[in-house]
């Protein structure tokens, strides 16, 4: 990931190759944020190198305490991306080797025999 400003939080996979919407469904159906952009909910002032150490989630409701036990498992994963805010975001193609994605690195994928 780049400066975030392309990758979807909710619907991307930026995390750890998932989906954070299928991973944590709850926390989804409970977001103000679905259709937000990674870059929309870092605290700005909070990225570094190592990550982004303050999040803006937005919530329709107070959490249950199951609920803020799923945010600290979820905040804990996003806050160890490593960030580039010079970089822009771009797509890699994830199989024998990461590259970035192409139209002929993406058409080797689909033309390889098992």
């Amino acid at each position: 990931m780049g400066d975030g400003r392309s990758v979807k939080f909710w619907d991307d996979r930026w995390v750890e190759d998932i989906v954070l919407k299928e991973k944590y469904p709850r926390l989804f159906s409970i977001s103000t944020c679905k259709d937000s952009l990674v870059s929309d909910l870092a605290i700005l002032g909070q990225i570094t190198s190592n990550g982004c150490h303050s999040w803006n989630l937005g919530w329709h409701r107070e959490r249950f305490a199951w609920e803020k036990c799923l945010e600290e498992q979820l905040l804990d994963k996003i806050s160890k991306i490593h960030w580039s805010s010079e970089d822009k975001d771009r797509l890699i193609l994830v199989g024998k080797d990461e590259q970035e994605y192409t139209v002929k690195s993406g058409y080797s994928v689909l033309n390889e025999e098992d």
